[in-house]
């Protein structure tokens, strides 16, 4: 028997809603499937990104540092570094050798200072008299001190003259300085002698011949060798293999010539990318579970796209059945009809994830094969659809043409306990993420590294919820038969569809309620951490950028460009508090504030003035006069939960005015609310010298924080896709009883059905089902986020702890929008309802 197979891929397009519907479901199976294995490598390389931002670039690739070494065993490991460099892949090094820092003779003063060659060192140097490349370059503030001109030759003349005096180097310093930063930068709180600024040779060779007969073996030698940042985790890991074999290289070479304890060779990325490989794991481990649930809630949507296809195709596969066609075939008739639009769909949603990488993943970097990976992914999740299609297709085949039984087998899955297992598993997930050890080092507590079993908590508890919603939803259901309220004609006959149909409903339920539940819990939990650093950060920085200023400048005051987004801040730590003098009226334009009012500030601020020294104090000092060091007796007037700089610990704020004498403070700071490197271009600017400027961006290792962030931002994206499903499950729902609600409500209208009441009751039955979800999920993501927020912040020592953010505005949003979809729907059923022909609709 010849059967019309080969028809079956044009058959389709009878159905176009079918089609539709397929092409979606398709489409954000494989969307998800594909974004799961792109997110979690792009986690892996911005995790990279992140680790090779906080380091100095030259030290992601391996460092040789030696000290206390002579001139020419600095030779040795210069040339023993270049030649493993060239071996390992690095062709290019930029080595460096110092003296030591002594009062060198310069035609008679003796200025601190060092000697050194770097390469490269005088095209990164800022030249402000002479320039020629052939003799000494001296900075500015030795020249200045110990009066060297250009043509002056130290050490008895026995030195190549000077030509060129260059601007000292300030902080931050630019990347090429950035590793010899403790080198080249004087320190003005260190001893005396232990810092100096560098005074340059021009080449190698002059730097041997001047400094071998008189560093004797206090010489000390760098070597770096500069190679692109890595952008991925594979990047990383090769960079990493090829540092190693330059360390044991330098290393073997060294000890032969028993040398090896003159230097240190080092690898300092290869922790770094041992902590970006555990984050990406970490954040594929958490999505994963979420990821498999959405992936079976798209093939249960394929499944009721295919009881959809079986009931439009009803009479044609009972004819074909009474030909002999077994429900295999049958259910082959189906994968040939829908396998296009599967298709289709499938490859659309790889390209989707693809090219909405930006949208939903840390970085757009991904490592070689990854997008094979995510193919795979797609390619499989097609074949499960198209598997799902046939199968549902002669189980529905073979039960309606051949068995006639009735679906007690598929009642046993009601009557599993599913939500006490999830609620066992949420409960084994917070008790792991509530007994997790604080690890130390150096006596201070690590940031905790995000779990993936932790994360998983708050989603399984949004699972659980949904799942009990579905479980008293059914029971609800199963007693509306006997609900007699044909008073409220519009409810009963909400309620009366919603009894027949109660699979749908359930189903609907479930998803809408996993949706709008992963979506709030998403939401609040990364905006959680990400407030969380941000605060932290502030509040451990005190402003966007900080550097420390001498006591003269802060006292004298700062220059009008620079006053404009700065302010001054004396600093004093007495034990276990630190006492601030600020100046109230620039202190609100500068500092960080946080989320806290200016004006509200600048109002506890201007309690300050008045008759001797007036503070506000911070957490919980005592309320009572204190006798401070440098400050003298200070009398609280108010106080404060947390203030920039002390956080959440205690210490006192006082006023500059107020101060008896500034000149005892030690320890002032410019705070300025714009970037670090716009705060030292001012203070350059202005001849100001500074040190230790800190930045809250680079504050703390915000790593920890970026892991969860990512993670459920991933799972925000997720509960995007599961609407998107919930509103399309809604319309299917809808379509495929179309055909009866359309006969029953034109028979209902024609018996004297008002319409408003028909409108009222698909609006009753179909805001139901979204508002049931809408509440449900709103309130288990609300509180999942408010208890998981504090619970995976990974430095709960540092206040103020992450809290759930504001979650109403979105709340509000999620409600509009499924308003939306109801109306919408609403819409299209009373459509179909008035414009039905009841004799076609009789005939069948």
């Amino acid at each position: 028997m010849q059967l019309p197979w080969r028809a079956a891929p044009r058959a389709a397009v009878s159905s176009p809603l079918t089609v539709l519907v397929a092409f979606v479901a398709a489409l954000l199976l494989s969307f998800v499937g594909a974004a799961a294995v792109l997110h979690a490598d792009s986690a892996g390389s911005a995790a990279v990104a992140y680790q090779a931002g906080r380091l100095c670039g030259q030290t992601v690739p391996p460092v040789v540092d030696g000290n206390r070494v002579s001139v020419a065993d600095a030779g040795d490991v210069l040339r023993i570094s270049a030649e493993q460099g060239r071996v390992a892949g690095f062709d290019t090094i930029i080595g460096a050798v110092y003296s030591p820092v002594r009062q060198w003779d310069f035609n008679g003063p003796h200025p601190w200072s060092q000697f050194g060659y770097r390469d490269g060192a005088m095209d990164n140097l800022r030249v402000v008299e002479g320039g020629s490349r052939d003799g000494l370059w001296v900075p500015r503030s030795i020249a200045q001190d110990a009066g060297i001109k250009i043509g002056d030759r130290g050490l008895d003349g026995t030195l190549p003259p000077v030509t060129a005096i260059y601007a000292d180097v300030s902080d931050p310093v630019p990347a090429y300085w950035c590793s010899e930063q403790q080198r080249i930068m004087p320190n003005p709180l260190a001893t005396e002698g232990a810092t100096a600024a560098v005074v340059w040779f021009p080449t190698l060779d002059s730097f041997t011949a001047s400094m071998s007969p008189v560093s004797g073996n206090a010489a000390a030698v760098s070597v770096r060798f500069p190679a692109p940042t890595p952008a991925t985790t594979d990047e990383a890991a090769a960079l990493v293999a090829r540092g190693k074999t330059v360390v044991d290289g330098v290393t073997t070479q060294l000890r032969a010539r028993d040398k090896a304890r003159l230097v240190i060779a080092s690898n300092y990325f290869a922790k770094p990318v041992e902590v970006a490989r555990s984050a990406e794991s970490t954040v594929l481990g958490a999505v994963l579970p979420l990821t498999v649930i959405s992936l079976l809630v798209g093939l249960a949507g394929v499944g009721a796209v295919t009881v959809q296809w079986v009931q439009r195709r009803h009479a044609e596969l009972r004819l074909l059945w009474a030909r002999g066609a077994g429900p295999v075939v049958l259910g082959w008739r189906a994968v040939l009809e829908l396998a296009a639009p599967l298709l289709l769909g499938a490859a659309a949603g790889l390209l989707a994830a693809r090219l909405a990488l930006p949208w939903y993943a840390p970085s757009t970097a991904l490592t070689d094969g990854t997008v094979g990976v995510a193919a795979l992914v797609a390619a499989g999740v097609l074949v499960a659809a198209l598997l799902v299609v046939g199968a549902v297709t002669a189980t529905r085949t073979h039960r309606e043409f051949q068995s006639g039984s009735t679906r007690g087998a598929s009642r046993v899955w009601r009557f599993v306990p599913w939500e006490l297992i999830t609620a066992a598993l949420a409960y084994l997930a917070w008790a792991r993420l509530d007994s997790m050890p604080t690890k130390l080092q150096f006596g201070q507590p690590l940031p905790q590294n995000a779990d993936a079993v932790g994360l998983a908590f708050p989603l399984l508890v949004v699972l659980t919820v949904a799942l009990v919603t579905v479980r008293l939803a059914r029971w609800a259901l199963t007693a509306a038969h006997r609900a007699d309220l044909w008073r409220t004609p519009a409810v009963h006959l909400a309620l009366r569809r919603l009894s027949a149909a109660a699979g749908s409903a359930v189903g609907i339920l479930l998803v809408g309620t996993l949706a709008v539940g992963t979506l709030t819990v998403g939401v609040g939990v990364a905006d959680a951490q990400s407030e969380a650093l941000d605060t932290k950060s502030g509040l451990f920085v005190g402003a966007e950028s900080t550097a420390q200023i001498p006591g003269r400048v802060a006292i004298a005051g700062l220059p009008p460009a620079l006053a404009q987004h700065a302010t001054v801040v004396g600093v004093v730590k007495t034990g276990q508090s630190i006492v601030l003098a600020v100046d109230p009226a620039t202190f609100t334009r500068s500092a960080w504030l946080g989320d806290r009012d200016p004006d509200d500030v600048a109002a506890q601020l201007s309690t300050l003035s008045g008759s001797g020294v007036r503070a506000l104090r911070v957490g919980s000092t005592p309320d009572a006069p204190a006798e401070l060091p440098r400050v003298g007796t200070v009398r609280p007037v108010g106080q404060v939960a947390s203030f920039p700089l002390i956080g959440t610990g205690r210490g006192y704020v006082v006023s500059l005015a107020s101060l008896p004498d500034p000149a005892r403070i030690d320890v002032w700071q410019v705070w300025s609310a714009r970037s670090s490197a716009d705060l030292v271009a001012d203070l350059d600017a202005a001849g100001i010298h500074h040190l230790h400027s800190r930045s809250k961006a680079l504050a703390l290792d915000g790593l920890p924080f970026l892991t969860v962030t990512w993670t459920f931002d991933f799972v925000t994206a997720l509960g995007m896709v599961l609407a998107i499903v919930a509103a399309a499950a809604l319309v299917l729902a809808v379509e495929v009883r179309r055909r009866q609600n359309a006969l029953a409500g034109a028979l209902a209208t024609r018996m004297g059905l008002r319409q408003r009441t028909l409108v009222a009751s698909h609006l009753t039955e179909l805001g139901s089902l979204a508002g049931i979800s809408v509440a449900a999920g709103s309130a288990a993501g609300a509180v999942c986020a408010a208890v998981s927020a504090p619970m995976l912040d990974p430095s709960p020592w540092l206040r103020p702890v992450a809290a759930a953010p504001n979650l109403v505005p979105l709340v509000s949003t999620t409600t509009l929008v499924a308003a939306v979809v109801v109306a919408l729907v609403c819409w299209s059923a009373v459509r179909s309802v008035t414009t039905a022909r009841v004799g076609e609709l009789i005939r069948g």
